[in-house]
């Protein structure tokens, strides 16, 4: 089981939580306004606060600030670990931020929003299926609220920003952890 399971012991060089707050509230906020824009500059609203080009942006600032990040550090010596948390945290920074404006956008500012969103969301149900499990959902979407739509795009951005992450990671590390090896009793 030793050999499946490896221990690595790693060095973090560089101040990550205090880049990832930094470049996590921007992310947020730039997602957050190309939600505002995306729904301002088009004839009918976005059919959901989730969609793939915030998820885009996300994907670039994840990129970016890993880069810089990088760049930052006295040899450019980062480790994968160093480099996952970084991301994940921006993820996380990031998804509370637009979950915060996607709360703030449906509930306060445009409350038409999460009628629209329930609406489209119930388009897409009801052409799968007219079953009574589809009923019961389709009632249930009935009653979302902005908090519920604020946690949905909060949710997958979270999910997503793990996925971008582990990528970004394995892209711009340069330095190998070294392997700890069990000592036999």
């Amino acid at each position: 089981m030793a050999k499946i399971f490896r221990r690595y012991e790693s060095t973090i060089y560089g101040n990550y939580r205090k880049a990832y707050f930094i470049d996590g509230a921007l992310t947020g906020a730039v997602m957050s306004m190309v939600m505002l824009l995306r729904d301002w500059l088009a004839t009918s609203p976005m059919s959901s606060p989730e969609n793939y080009v915030t998820e885009l942006v996300l994907a670039i600032a994840i990129v970016w600030s890993c880069y810089q990040y990088r760049r930052q550090l006295p040899d450019g010596k980062v480790t994968l670990k160093e480099l996952m948390l970084l991301g994940l945290g921006i993820g996380v920074v990031s998804a509370v931020v637009y979950g915060l404006w996607t709360w703030l956008h449906c509930g306060v500012l445009d409350t038409s929003l999460v009628d629209y969103y329930n609406q489209q969301r119930i388009a897409m149900m009801e052409s799968a299926e007219s079953s009574a499990e589809a009923k019961v959902a389709v009632e249930l979407v009935r009653r979302y609220t902005a908090g519920d739509w604020a946690f949905i795009g909060a949710f997958r951005s979270a999910v997503m920003s793990i996925i971008i992450t582990f990528f970004a990671a394995l892209i711009f590390r340069t330095e190998k952890g070294t392997v700890i090896e069990k000592k036999d009793k």
